[in-house]
């Protein structure tokens, strides 16, 4: 295999990694703020209710903004490393064991 097509695939497979790991951390945030918010709805009087969803910032739209902006700042990482990866000569040496 080509050293560079490899260590791009090499890369773009960590890249991939961490933002899949930030989606899902933006998964655990909405559920932990979705649970916080139901036991404030359970706890405080239904004539409350429209303040606290005034208040509730993470909202689906604002769940896929995030998701989104996630996705393209790691799709615009994997290219940079490629382009960048076309300034230089790529080889490995492999060593006997």
């Amino acid at each position: 295999m080509n050293a560079k097509k490899r260590f791009n695939l090499s890369s773009q497979r960590e890249i991939s990694k961490l933002f899949k790991g930030m989606l899902k951390m933006l998964e655990d945030m909405k559920a932990d703020h979705d649970f916080h918010y139901q036991k404030l709805y359970e706890n405080i009087p239904e004539e409350h209710h429209n303040v606290l969803n005034t208040a509730n910032h993470f909202t689906p739209d604002k769940v896929n903004w995030i998701r989104k902006r996630i996705l393209d700042l790691g799709n615009e990482s994997i290219r940079n490393l490629c382009d960048e990866a076309d300034n230089y000569s790529v080889s490995f040496v492999f060593n006997k064991e």
